[in-house]
């Protein structure tokens, strides 16, 4: 691959690059809406997906443009634009982004087998990889790469204040599924359908900070480790699922890395997000649009090293306690409580390492058919935002892909950790 790349210059050239606006208009009494609680509450970011295809070409990309033009009747605020004051939509059908691209001196192989950052970038419309703020910008931006000698790239980069990652499979799943011909029910827009909360302060805008030296590596667990992960807590936690016995792994070698840099014990905290919509009583579905997710905490506040089964039981309890001690949540409720812990969520960080995982796992990525098959590969760009977790399915559905992003230092110590290595 790398003899390869250096003979020959990887080039991108953009096709066509315009906006694409739903295929009708959105009636006026939708024109205008403000962003739900959780939509306030979430990072002003662009979620960058990428699905790779070892098939497909850009012969019919005037159909996916027609079909993303008809999804966007139902996903009417993705093709709005976010006001000054950063809570109110004017859904006045203004449109995404829609670009064709080839790129030549890369096949669809060699990206598979080295999904470099620097090629990652070229595959997403250019200004949207990690985008921060979406004030009077376009919500969403889309693009369609074709690789030398075959193969198709799609990739997705939407707006967090419009979407959770939930959000993101189902918009792809419909823009997929309409552009098979087939109709999908209309999706349940949250800002909308759930009651209206005023925070009564601003929300100081959070973006993300990619300015710290950070790599991003991917680490696959198949079901044959995490089965061996699943029976080292055995008789200790019931029924873990995969999502906790990895990512309890994955913050137990990331603690031991930060401790033999440092040398000295630092308290830490891992943010754990959660899909919201089946918790609730009763629940939403999962074409509920916008943002549902919250979140709960674990800590290592002591210096003596945390097992694997207390991290996973930990990660357990977290889930209950996000639903106030039970399976399910009535909504007014939990709307109320995080409107109340909102208001102090910096001070909880204060003087904490602070790590964030995120699962897509069980999400429809690897059913996505434009006419081409199911995808080869699901993934998201290089995150290169420190204390990172990310995890996917693998294509069998029975692993976890993990992308980690740690500072340089803490990867090059994370990739010795003997535990991982085992």
């Amino acid at each position: 691959m790398a003899s390869y790349m250096a003979k020959r210059a990887m080039k991108m050239e953009i096709i066509t690059q315009e906006i694409v606006k739903p295929s009708s208009p959105t009636p006026n009494y939708l024109k205008t809406f403000k962003l739900s609680l959780l939509d306030q509450l979430a990072m002003h970011s662009y979620i960058p997906i990428l699905l790779i295809y070892e098939s497909g070409s850009l012969t019919n990309t005037d159909v996916l443009k027609e079909t993303l033009s008809q999804t966007l009747t139902k996903y009417y605020p993705f093709a709005g634009r976010l006001r000054k004051d950063g809570i109110t939509v004017d859904c006045g059908d203004q449109g995404v982004v829609f670009v064709e691209a080839k790129i030549s001196g890369c096949g669809v192989a060699d990206f598979l087998q080295n999904p470099m950052y620097e090629t990652q970038k070229l595959l997403f419309p250019e200004g949207f990889l990690w985008k921060g703020s979406c004030i009077d910008q376009s919500f969403l931006a889309a693009q369609i790469t074709s690789f030398e000698g075959g193969g198709t790239a799609v990739t997705v980069s939407i707006s967090h204040k419009v979407a959770d990652g939930t959000t993101s499979a189902t918009f792809l799943s419909d823009w997929a599924s309409m552009t098979r011909g087939e109709v999908r029910p209309l999706p349940m827009i949250l800002a909308r359908s759930i009651p209206s909360s005023d925070l009564g302060y601003t929300v100081p805008e959070i973006v993300l900070d990619n300015s710290t030296s950070c790599v991003t590596k991917r680490y696959v667990f198949d079901a044959k480790k995490i089965a061996g992960l699943k029976n080292s807590v055995m008789g200790l936690v019931e029924n873990p699922t995969k999502v906790q016995v990895v990512t309890a792994y994955l913050y137990k070698c990331a603690i031991a890395a930060s401790l033999e840099k440092t040398g000295c014990f630092r308290k830490s905290t891992l943010i754990q997000l959660v899909n919201m919509r089946p918790r609730m009583m009763p629940q939403l579905p999962e074409n509920s649009i916008g943002n549902f997710s919250w979140y709960f905490t674990i800590s290592n506040s002591d210096q003596s090293e945390r097992s694997l089964s207390s991290l996973v039981l930990d990660l357990k309890e977290g889930i209950k306690e996000v639903c106030n001690g039970g399976d399910h949540v009535d909504l007014s409720d939990w709307l109320m409580d995080v409107m109340e812990y909102s208001g102090n969520v910096k001070q909880l960080f204060d003087d904490l390492e602070v790590y964030r995982c995120t699962s897509l796992c069980r999400r429809p990525f690897y059913q996505m058919d434009f006419g081409w098959g199911y995808p080869k590969w699901v993934t998201m760009a290089d995150v290169h935002v420190k204390n990172t977790f990310v995890l996917f399915d693998t294509p069998d559905g029975d692993g976890i892909e993990a992308m980690v992003s740690l500072e340089n230092d803490d990867m090059r110590l994370f990739q010795c950790n003997q535990y991982l290595l085992h």
